[in-house]
């Protein structure tokens, strides 16, 4: 069975797809239907750039693909004989938090927040793809208490008032918009977040969460709105559910007595039970449109607020007789609502149903009953709220008190909406697309993100916006890196002259449109010589001052592109799923795309030291993730091996020098390293939260690998699986040599001789014999191999190393002084 993509009904016209942006994951029912007032929305191109390339060709993706991928992995840290204790360790680098402009701190998209019933200072948060966040003071700090769970991507959360130690999350961020993720069932903590428990039974293999809630006073009896899968039942606290109502559900709330539900959608209508949540009767007073919400004061149960959109505008009704009737209040009123597919919320005070709010761009509040509402944050005009609001919750004893979270993070007000505390310091949730080291200063860092510009840092996990937009591409020019090009939505370029310090628009000569991540590479010998693509290559000689169109030979939006830094003459470019290389310098191109599959190309990688050799990869679900020509692209081969059928983002080739070659792979599911040329490919988990590994990045004079993740921040490890040196000449046997030097501090050398090729273990032990440190952990080819080992870690002291090697083991001792 297939499992599209769709989290709305069609109730609306064929035509009018406005804000109706899931939908168009309908087999044949692509982007291009989508009338132009919703393609000039941001969210609807962001979306489109990162589900297009999932599904494609097919416009869906297969029923339980990343399940499956999940579960492929979860064996591969099984056969491999480790769970998250691979050779390296990553550590997060920030943004913790960023820094933009008006709004100050920022972390990430942030799409549900919830306080403990009983302890307000405890709060739980749920982002975008970054997982469970808590705070147990107030929301001063919080910690992830996820980080390893199936899914990160984060639909709804809620707290059992009978016991707050029980909390469910309801995985699938529901935002409906294509940057957001697929989630997997309901997750349940018995002990307020230290673990979890996946339950999918009976619940659809890919899941969006719109909201899930406890029916009061009955701790076993749970409903959660499932998007267009309906309206989902269990009975028994969590651990099996089945669908009560088909048809898109977006909202389910209670009366306080827990007697009386109610829910909204375009594919249930609005509906009404008398019965706690036996039996719904179809109401007709509250009409229901695209996307639809609702709110019930606590303390007056009788006032029922309603949110209606549909079109490119939000109307609100309400209700002073318990749901049976509906009225339209602030008649006439623009809630600025033209993109409520994406940000859309409806809340009530439950102290007060004078006061109700409104997220869409902004945050709405009326004080008097829905007569009027007033925008309480203007982000677009000085308020230090983001803009994109997802989430509203209330502290349950203090009548004052609110979180609201939105696409830069969690903001807290002490009166009602009027002034808003900023409590993004200490939370990493942001979402690169690109990120790029400076190869002359480690420390300085920059990456283009999801609706926070392009964030920079100096070494510091507090990073602060070059500018504005939504970010993509950056790049250091090789030979000079005082020159600095990075890019707006649909390659905007930006450029910088004096390091990042300060920049200018550098768009002058382009034309044509470009991709929503477009290409940016340096030349690597020639000063202030760049490149960018949109429907064809630009070159630019003065650091983006002007660009020129160089090329042709290429067809479609260009979304790739790579230079050989052995012969810069030779560059490929990709555009969908076709493959061009130029040996002209870009001049020219010609399509080396035969035998390759037909699949959204995410990225190209040129071997260091031969420009006949490169590395592409692909997203989507399906055989072949990466392939490899050793020809200039004549011919290609699928080095794929025992890779996870989950989508590829990026390719990164690390050549130290030598005769062997090590390729990373940066995946949705996390990122993995193969040192035989594809044969066999090993995780690097160690450390590493369960989220999507967007961008790969290596400076080189410090040994550093690094990733940028789509709602985790940065990663860093360094001297990524210890190779620095590899001969094929076959030894006289197996041996494990004396580290040099003995003692050190920090980094020793250690030598090994593989007879036989086969699975290899060279890991680092205390003198109790508990494992400490896996330097290597994988199949490995017969050779001789040179290793590094960092014990910055240790203490000063007697430590021991071993290998193991198809029956050989050996040990030997070796000691740190500080």
């Amino acid at each position: 069975m297939k499992f599209f993509l769709i989290l709305f009904t069609a109730v609306l016209s064929f035509h009018n797809f406005t804000g109706f942006s899931q939908d168009l994951f309908i087999e044949n029912n692509p982007y291009d239907k989508a009338d132009d007032y919703t393609k000039t929305k941001k969210s609807f191109n962001r979306e489109r750039w990162f589900y297009e390339q999932r599904m494609f060709p097919n416009n869906f993706i297969p029923d339980d693909a990343y399940g499956k991928a999940i579960e492929q992995r979860d064996a591969m840290r099984i056969s491999n004989g480790f769970a998250f204790d691979n050779a390296v360790t990553w550590t997060n680098i920030g943004p913790t938090p960023g820094y933009y402009f008006a709004y100050t701190n920022i972390s990430g998209r942030v799409t549900t927040v919830r306080y403990d019933p009983v302890n307000p200072n405890i709060i739980y948060l749920g982002a975008a793809f970054g997982g469970v966040w808590k705070s147990t003071n107030g929301g001063s700090n919080f910690v992830p208490i996820s980080d390893n769970e199936v899914s990160m991507s984060s639909g709804s959360i809620f707290v059992d008032p009978a016991n707050t130690n029980i909390v469910y999350y309801g995985t699938g961020e529901a935002t409906y918009s294509g940057a957001s993720y697929y989630g997997r069932g309901i997750l349940k903590s018995t002990n307020g977040g230290a673990t979890w428990t996946n339950y999918t039974s009976g619940l659809p293999s890919l899941t969006y969460c719109s909201r899930i809630v406890i029916r009061p006073g009955f701790s076993n009896l749970l409903f959660a709105a499932m998007g267009t899968a309906g309206l989902y039942r269990s009975t028994d606290a969590g651990v099996t559910w089945s669908q009560q109502i088909a048809g898109r559900c977006d909202d389910i709330i209670f009366s306080p007595s827990g007697t009386v539900a109610y829910i909204t959608g375009s594919g249930t209508g609005y509906r009404i039970s008398t019965d706690g949540g036996e039996n719904f009767i179809s109401n007709g007073t509250l009409p229901v449109g695209t996307r639809n919400h609702l709110a019930i004061c606590r303390n007056t149960p009788s006032v029922l607020y309603g949110a209606v959109y549909v079109g490119s505008s939000i109307t609100v009704y309400k209700s002073t007789n318990s749901g049976a009737n509906f009225t339209q209040v602030a008649v006439g009123h623009d809630f600025n609502g033209g993109q409520a597919w994406y940000d859309f919320y409806m809340q009530v005070n439950p102290f007060d149903p004078n006061y109700a709010y409104v997220g869409a761009v902004d945050i709405w509040r009326t004080t008097d009953g829905g007569t009027s509402f007033q925008n309480i944050t203007n982000g677009y005009a000085g308020g230090v709220v983001h803009v994109d609001e997802h989430n509203m919750d209330f502290n349950p004893a203090n009548s004052n008190e609110l979180m609201a979270v939105n696409d830069g993070g969690i903001w807290k007000s002490t009166n009602r909406g009027t002034n808003w505390i900023n409590l993004n310091e200490g939370l990493t949730l942001t979402q690169f697309y690109r990120i790029a080291s400076d190869q002359n200063n480690f420390n300085h860092i920059l990456g283009g993100t999801q609706d926070n510009g392009t964030q920079r840092t100096l070494g510091t996990s507090n990073w602060a916006a070059a500018f504005g937009g939504d970010g993509g591409e950056v790049c250091f020019n090789t030979p000079n890196p005082q020159f600095i090009l990075g890019e707006t939505q649909n390659n905007g370029v930006q450029r910088s002259q004096n390091g990042g310090a300060s920049w200018q628009s550098g768009t002058n000569g382009l034309s044509g449109s470009g991709a929503w991540v477009g290409p940016i590479i340096s030349h690597p010998t020639e000063v202030g010589k760049f490149y960018t693509a949109r429907s064809q290559v630009f070159e630019t000689t003065n650091a983006g001052a002007f660009w020129t169109p160089i090329s042709s030979g290429t067809s479609g939006t260009i979304r790739e592109m790579a230079i050989s830094r052995s012969n810069p003459l030779v560059l490929f470019a990709t555009a969908g799923s076709a493959v061009y290389r130029s040996t002209d310098g870009g001049v020219t191109f010609a399509s080396v795309t035969t035998g390759l599959p037909g699949r959204t190309i995410t990225s190209v990688y040129v071997h260091p030291d031969s420009s006949n050799v490169a590395v592409i990869t692909y997203s989507g679900f399906g055989a072949g993730k990466v392939y490899k020509t050793t020809n200039g692209g004549t011919s290609w081969n699928n080095i794929s091996g025992n890779l996870p059928d989950s989508p590829v983002n990026d390719v990164l080739i690390y050549y130290p020098g030598v005769s062997t070659s090590i390729y990373y792979a940066a995946m949705d599911i996390g990122v993995f390293f193969t040192s035989n040329y594809g044969s066999t490919w090993v995780e690097l988990a160690d450390g590493l939260p369960n989220t999507v590994a967007m961008h790969l990045d290596y400076h080189q004079a410090t040994n550093r690998l690094r990733i940028g993740t789509h709602g985790r921040g940065v990663w860093e490890t360094a001297n990524p699986v210890g190779l620095i040196n590899y001969s094929s000449e076959i030894p006289k046997g197996f041996s494990l040599t004396q580290n040099f030097p003995n003692p050190f501090n920090p980094i020793t050398t250690i030598k090994y001789d593989i007879l036989n090729e086969g699975f290899v273990k060279l890991a680092v032990y205390d003198i109790l014999g508990r494992e400490l440190k896996s330097i290597i952990s994988q199949n490995q080819k017969p050779g001789k191999y040179t290793v590094q080992f960092d014990g910055s870690n240790l203490s000063s002291g007697v430590y021991f190393y071993k290998l193991i090697a198809n029956g050989f083991t050996e040990t030997k001792k070796m000691m740190v002084t500080k």
